[in-house]
């Protein structure tokens, strides 16, 4: 059986990038797929601190913080979903940690690596133009190619801002089909 994560990267529960996370999940699970979601709000999860320790402790980080069940959350899943409200145009702060934290992957010691997975960029913005996501795109794709996971084209949804705006109109029909075309 196949495996999709969520990672949400929102602070807000139940808000339009959690509701459209939660959307390709269900259609992902239409075709079979099992799922799991990790909500990073709260979970404590610092920055990379660049100390080239990598692997030494034979897991990719040596900080031990809320990282290690991500890491290997991911680890275990096919498809990740990175679901994030964009925040000055790029990843909220909840979800840029997990960014950060992908340089063991790219280690020459690596135990194990990204490569073959499949990502999925789920954004929200109130923003009405979709040039604003430019900046979070370009970080999704240049990352994903950096770290060999193969990424589908990001499902970005411009012009909701209040809790609940990505139920209005064809968001949600949208990201339940993006599920199942996987």
């Amino acid at each position: 059986m196949k495996r999709i994560i969520a990672l949400l990267g929102s602070p807000r529960t139940g808000g339009n990038s959690e509701t459209l996370a939660q959307a390709v999940l269900r259609g992902a699970e239409e075709r079979g797929y099992s799922k799991n979601i990790v909500r990073l709000q709260g979970m404590p999860l610092g920055g990379c601190i660049d100390c080239r320790k990598c692997w030494s402790r034979g897991t990719p980080c040596i900080i031990e913080d809320g990282m290690a069940e991500v890491h290997s959350k991911i680890h275990e899943a096919d498809v990740i979903v990175f679901a994030t409200p964009l925040y000055w145009y790029t990843w909220s702060s909840q979800i840029k940690p997990v960014w950060d934290r992908f340089l063991p992957f790219v280690h020459e010691k690596a135990a194990w690596d990204l490569k073959g997975k499949e990502a999925i960029l789920v954004a929200t913005a109130g923003d009405d133009k979709v040039d604003a996501f430019d900046g979070l795109v370009f970080s999704f794709k240049t990352s994903c190619d950096l770290l060999g996971i193969n990424h589908r084209d990001p499902f970005l949804a411009h012009g909701v801002y209040n809790k609940g705006d990505a139920l209005k109109g064809k968001w949600i029909a949208r990201a339940e089909d993006l599920g199942r075309s996987l």
